[in-house]
């Protein structure tokens, strides 16, 4: 049986300390090295071979506000600036697809996996990426 994974326990696994176990959707370790986010299973899309991550379409106003998009932003820029636009995935499934705000129903590190961000837009935080390796 597959090991059952906490938000916190996700990011721990990349050395990074959840900033709030609440509103946090990313994270950066202590030394920027690193930073990870939390991608939506079902935004996980296989073309050609290649998995790509598209978060556009759920960025209403409400969500462009939160400090957890804010945030994330941030790391994002960190990871655009300082690591070759390289990140690391916690790879979420939603209790319900339509919730708003969406809550974890499980999650997991994606180990061996690094994603490159191709796009971001720092007024809404969508941003598009794809796995490097």
């Amino acid at each position: 049986m597959p090991r059952t994974w906490t938000k916190t326990e996700a990011f721990d696994h990349f050395g990074i300390e959840l900033e709030n176990v609440q509103w946090s959707w990313s994270g950066m370790s202590a030394d920027g090295g690193t930073v990870a986010v939390v991608l939506w299973q079902d935004a996980v899309k296989g073309r050609n071979g290649q998995l790509t991550y598209h978060d556009d379409e759920e960025l209403d106003a409400g969500w462009r506000q939160r400090i957890g998009n804010k945030r994330r932003i941030e790391h994002l820029r960190h990871a655009i600036d300082r690591l070759e636009g390289k990140f690391r995935a916690v790879i979420a499934k939603a209790e319900d697809l339509d919730a708003d705000p969406r809550k974890i129903e499980k999650c997991f590190p994606q180990d061996g996996a690094v994603w490159q961000i191709d796009y971001l837009d720092e007024l809404t935080g969508a941003f598009r990426a794809h796995i490097v390796r």
